[in-house]
């Protein structure tokens, strides 16, 4: 099936509304970074935030920033500032993202408490010296749209995420809107009968993975995350004409056809084969991973584009001289080890990360009891926890370095 021309449609949905607060420094990591993901069921879930975490993990493999998962289901502001010692505060980060809401707001319309508990929390993040982060709920989705909400809690995250956004700029923190641009993109997946175009799996509070992929796009662009990943422009006879954030090796060109090894310096945004039909709902995800690929000369017609043997896509000689983001090709793209990346990511957060979750709550409650022996053995499995997130930490570093990926184009009759 040919390719369509891509067009960023959507992307100027989510930009409209998913912006760090303007008093806010601009949101970058660094080498070195561990950042704790703390929230209610919905990041419990280990959906969204492990595709940020894969973005973030292969957009700079060099940096090696650390992810830990800290979402307990029901949690609001109050019961997460109960557990910030030993839940957040344990992980010794240097970012803490807050996303909450979808609990808080069973207090009502005001949200005096939840924005109260927010303060609250900033002041800790503060206190052990880490960069906080504001996240808004998502939406309920529910088929409802600005003015026209299909229950009191969708309804209800609208001024609380007003008033988060007010807290952000005076508070000169960055602040991600989801809400916004997700219950505009989720309510145009609805058809007249409120049923959905394209599913996005789970339940209206909880998506599944091609809905949390969305969520996950739409806070990217709300912390303004880099889209270029690397560009290379080749003639058809087979001259490297340039290469930006990646080399261009063993180019062979004739017969209607061209060759070449290309080893980027990093890699697109993995896309899970769970998550493929969310580029159907929101186009514009490919932008987040600009992987260009331009051949001048080449003969008018359809060529097939082949990754490690495999074939990605068809597209035509304009597209490929306009320059191809190979990015829409989804799943395609990053190949098997997208998918090996995101599953040891599954792994990372699951098991290993709940194993020193565990240890270190035991250990509160009994540093709480003055209990010597218990003490002594919850830190022991703390340090054998943290034995086994570093194992894999090492792993999934080796796993998110770039590897030579061999192109073919070849002309389709």
């Amino acid at each position: 099936m040919r390719l369509q021309p891509f067009f960023v449609v959507g992307l100027l949905a989510l930009t409209c509304f998913t912006a760090a607060a303007p008093a806010a420094e601009p949101f970058q990591v660094k080498a070195g970074d561990v950042w704790v993901m703390a929230g209610d069921s919905i990041t419990a879930q280990r959906q969204h935030s492990n595709y940020i975490e894969a973005y973030y993990r292969t957009r700079y493999p060099n940096l090696k920033v650390q992810f830990r998962n800290s979402g307990v289901g029901g949690h609001t502001t109050g019961s997460t500032l109960a557990r910030f010692d030993y839940d957040l505060a344990a992980f010794k980060p240097t970012i803490i993202s807050i996303e909450l809401g979808m609990n808080d707001v069973g207090a009502g319309d005001d949200p005096a408490r939840y924005i109260a508990g927010m303060q609250k929390l900033l002041a800790s993040i503060r206190a052990v010296k880490a960069t906080p982060v504001l996240i808004s709920s998502s939406p309920v989705n529910d088929g409802s749209k600005m003015d026209d909400w299909k229950s009191d809690r969708c309804r209800r995250i609208h001024p609380y995420t007003d008033a988060l956004a007010k807290l952000a700029a005076e508070e000169k923190v960055v602040m991600v809107d989801q809400y916004h641009p997700l219950i505009k993109l989720w309510h145009e997946n609805r058809n007249e009968d409120n049923t959905q175009k394209l599913s996005l799996g789970g339940d209206p509070v909880h998506p599944g993975p091609v809905g949390q992929y969305t969520m996950a796009a739409a806070i990217l662009a709300g912390l303004g995350a880099e889209k270029e990943v690397s560009s290379a422009t080749l003639d058809a006879d087979g001259k490297v004409v340039d290469a930006k954030q990646c080399k261009i090796s063993d180019v062979k060109a004739g017969a209607g056809s061209l060759s070449f090894t290309r080893l980027d310096e990093r890699s697109p945004w993995p896309v899970p084969t769970a998550c493929k039909t969310a580029l159907q709902v929101l186009p514009s995800i490919a932008d987040q991973s600009r992987y260009l690929l331009q051949v001048n000369g080449l003969a008018a017609g359809d060529y097939s584009v082949s990754l490690n043997g495999k074939e990605v896509a068809k597209v035509t000689a304009e597209q490929l001289a306009a320059g191809w983001n190979i990015a829409t090709a989804g799943e395609a793209a990053t190949g098997e080890r997208g998918q090996q990346i995101v599953a040891l990511i599954g792994k990372l957060q699951g098991p290993a990360n709940n194993a020193f979750r565990t240890a270190s709550k035991a250990n509160d409650v009994a540093v709480k009891a003055k209990d010597e022996a218990k003490i002594a053995e919850t830190q022991k499995a703390i340090a054998e926890a943290q034995a086994a997130i570093d194992a894999l930490e090492t792993e999934l570093a080796a796993l998110c370095q770039p590897q030579p990926i061999a192109f073919e184009i070849k002309g389709v009759k």
